[in-house]
């Protein structure tokens, strides 16, 4: 589940969005579990308060393999253990009125056709099937939280080795880094003195000429080494440029670097300064900010390559969960235990 800059469900422009998209859709669609009979329709599991039916599971019996028949098991136990919240519901609309906007800003007036054939292709298909999307993606991110949280130390170590951290930022844009005109050498001058004189902050919020930091006192964000190698970075900021990031990696907390020059990938000169604001893994997990909060989650998780998987089955335990066909039950006891057993040996390689 996920970034984004962190956020998970942080989506900035389209092609972050059709990326997430892709990723939530392919990771979260396929779902629900059953047995038994309903409607007059034999059940291949049930938990309490959901099912899939045999007719359901068959008619598309080419589409499903074990990989997707545990999708289907993962989101019901998603379902089930956690609760329709009136935050998380109202996560939800958020997520849809930006999945839906930024559909709209890429595809035009063809926008719902794109998004419900795209949602449709794995198990969306309602009037409501944004919404149904979204609030599946803000439950299992509740459920990641919750467990990461209830077993922090077990997972911390391979996150604390990213070199994790919230940073500020200041940028400048200048014509030649190596002769600055008269009034950029002004201009860096008076972010330096105001830094010196006042603080970082007050600097980034006067002088900054990144928008979408400068109005919250040039706060980026969570950063850690994955950045330094990252393709993400636009002009606009769908990330931290690679050398600024890199420079932050070498930062003890409330340290500020010296200007870093950053060639963009349209050929524009801009100059940077980092400063790090917090390094503590557990001050970061327990931050007041959100996208923070769900960024290091997404760390989590991208660190610690099974922690989805037992989080799903620590909550699995929870539940009375029957399976009436034994194949199905077999297809994905196995897909569980044959991810399990690479994962742990791809991880101690």
């Amino acid at each position: 589940m996920d970034a984004l800059k962190s956020n998970w469900f942080v989506i900035v422009i389209a092609i972050v969005i059709l990326a997430f998209v892709s990723y939530f859709v392919y990771d979260m669609n396929r779902y629900n579990v059953s047995g038994k009979k309903a409607d007059g329709q034999e059940l291949l599991a049930s938990l309490s308060s959901k099912n899939i039916s045999a007719d359901e599971f068959y008619q598309n019996q080419s589409q499903f393999d074990s990989s997707l028949l545990y999708q289907m098991y993962k989101a019901a136990v998603i379902d089930e253990s956690i609760d329709d919240s009136k935050d998380l519901k109202e996560q939800a609309k958020k997520l849809e009125s930006t999945i839906e906007s930024n559909f709209q800003s890429q595809y035009g007036d063809d926008y719902e056709f794109y998004l419900a054939s795209q949602l449709a292709n794995y198990g969306y298909s309602s009037d409501d099937a944004c919404y149904q999307f979204s609030l599946a993606s803000v439950k299992e991110k509740e459920m990641n939280t919750k467990f990461i949280e209830d077993n922090f130390d077990t997972y911390k170590d391979a996150v604390q080795e990213r070199n994790p951290r919230t940073v500020s930022i200041i940028s400048m844009a200048v014509t030649d880094a190596e002769n600055l005109t008269e009034d950029e050498q002004k201009k860096k001058d008076n972010i330096d003195k105001e830094i010196k004189d006042e603080s970082f902050a007050s600097a980034a919020t006067a002088f900054s000429e990144d928008t979408s930091t400068a109005s919250n006192e040039g706060f980026y964000g969570y950063s850690d080494s994955t950045d330094v190698t990252s393709t993400s970075y636009s002009y606009y900021g769908t990330g931290l440029p690679n050398d600024v990031a890199d420079a932050a990696q070498n930062l003890e907390k409330g340290e500020v670097s010296d200007w870093i020059t950053v060639t963009t990938s349209s050929g524009s000169t801009m100059l940077y300064k980092v400063k790090v604001e917090e390094t503590d893994l557990k001050a970061l997990f327990e931050s007041d900010n959100q996208d923070v909060k769900d960024a290091v989650v997404n760390a989590f998780l991208s660190a610690n390559s099974t922690l989805e998987m037992e989080s799903i089955e620590y909550y699995a335990s929870k539940l009375d969960i029957q399976f009436n066909d034994e194949q199905t039950e077999q297809k994905i006891k196995a897909y569980i235990s044959s991810y399990l057993d690479k994962e742990g040996s791809d991880s101690d390689e």
